[in-house]
């Protein structure tokens, strides 16, 4: 189960936060993952606000001792201590139920005690396909890709971006940037500009309905989050300002996400 919501700053920009849960065949917890966000707010942890309504349902005797374990990790963190290396500080602990490990990069990981799962859901072939394939259309686009080994490419001309998640060669999710400008209502910023033969990097199960959406979304400079053709999708709308019918806007885009691609 892979959960999301976009926190808005007061310019317009979406700062994802997830949460990411596995069930085993009883349905019962096996594995959570809460990510950082991004930039710790160590006085509204948004770690912990996720975690402890979650885990509330759960095991409602482990909730205090998550809060508490994450807060003074991160009240120890703005003490000045000696480093005694470059590893990312992180904290531990144990419980009835599982074990946690947390740290301020990765966020909170809760491993179940009593329940495990014998196969990981990465396969995503229904809606990707992979990387290799892909990159030559990317470099076609103007993007600066190199792979392998790299994952992130990135188009200086559009300030535009292209990152994916793998397993082996296989896509499982991918996330881009692109922009949308409308005058005197014609789309001026034609996507087949940043991917001249459309979008390769999925299938053609799914090309065609995922393509749409994101095309639907930059007429409109309007936001989705939902299911296209069994494909999660994520578009996040930051608009500018414009004029009468006129849009400017930049689209941050997800397709899939990992622990949901069965």
């Amino acid at each position: 189960m892979w959960c999301r919501i976009g926190h808005r700053d007061e310019a317009d920009g979406v700062y994802p936060q997830v949460a990411q849960f596995l069930l085993d065949r009883d349905d019962r917890l096996a594995w959570a993952w809460f990510p950082s966000p991004g930039e710790a707010n160590h006085e509204d942890d948004q770690v912990a606000a996720a975690a402890a309504p979650a885990l509330t349902a759960i095991w409602p005797d482990a909730v205090d001792r998550v809060r508490q374990e994450i807060d003074d990790f991160n009240r120890d963190l703005q003490t000045p201590t000696a480093r005694r290396s470059d590893d990312i500080p992180r904290t531990g602990w144990r419980d009835t139920h599982a074990d946690y490990s947390y740290d301020g990069h990765n966020g909170l990981v809760v491993t179940a005690l009593d329940a495990s799962v014998r196969r990981w859901p990465f396969g995503s072939e229904h809606y990707a396909t992979t990387m290799s394939f892909a990159v030559d259309d990317l470099l076609a686009g103007g993007y600066d890709c190199f792979y392998p080994p790299q994952q992130s490419c990135n188009r200086p001309q559009s300030n535009g971006y292209f990152r994916v998640a793998l397993r082996g060669d296989q896509i499982v999710s991918a996330q881009f940037g692109v922009g949308s400008l409308i005058k005197s209502g014609r789309q001026r910023h034609l996507l087949s500009e940043e991917f001249p033969h459309g979008l390769t990097f999925l299938t053609e199960a799914v090309r065609r309905p995922v393509t749409e959406r994101i095309e639907q979304s930059r007429r409109s400079g309007t936001s989705f989050a939902g299911i296209v053709a069994g494909t999660v999708v994520i578009i996040d709308a930051r608009r500018g300002a414009a004029d009468g019918d006129d849009l400017v806007a930049y689209f941050d885009i997800q397709i899939g996400a990992p622990l949901t691609a069965t």
